[in-house]
């Protein structure tokens, strides 16, 4: 996965986290001003309609930012289930042989699993010897 798309998801995964603290926030001044509104003796009918629109702003918040996580990880796991293949074909010109491949340390015959690519350079294990160098390709001529 690129570090674009990992920064992406980590303030994704960030501003997710601020909106469920908020909705909290939000819920639980609602349900105070709610429970306010009842008191006889202090308690402002306006109100219970502003703890409760505070509710409903902080559930559809919750519910927006719960919505945003799961397409995140649906969106991610199918990112990471699609791997990527890269097949390179090469056409040959002129008549080739294949020859066989030696350790250049113990002269024991290699077989395809002992040669890896890595860093664009081939690599030989001899699995007789334990013997692991780069292989280096002469000029024909």
């Amino acid at each position: 996965m690129s570090t674009e798309k990992t920064m992406g998801y980590t303030i994704a995964y960030v501003l997710i986290v601020l909106g469920i603290i908020v909705s909290c926030l939000l819920i639980g001044f609602g349900v105070l001003l709610t429970i306010a509104s009842t008191d006889p003796a202090q308690g402002d009918p306006g109100w219970l309609s502003i703890g409760v629109g505070l509710i409903v702003v902080g559930l559809i918040i919750t519910a927006l930012a719960v919505g945003v996580f799961v397409f995140l990880r649906m969106h991610r796991s199918k990112a990471e289930a699609q791997k990527t293949e890269i097949v390179q074909k090469i056409d040959l010109s002129g008549d080739v042989e294949l020859a066989k491949i030696t350790c250049q340390n113990c002269g024991g015959e290699l077989n395809k699993d002992s040669i890896t690519v890595r860093e664009g350079a081939i690599f030989v294990d001899c699995p007789y010897c334990g013997a692991s160098y780069q292989m280096v390709e002469e000029p024909k001529w």
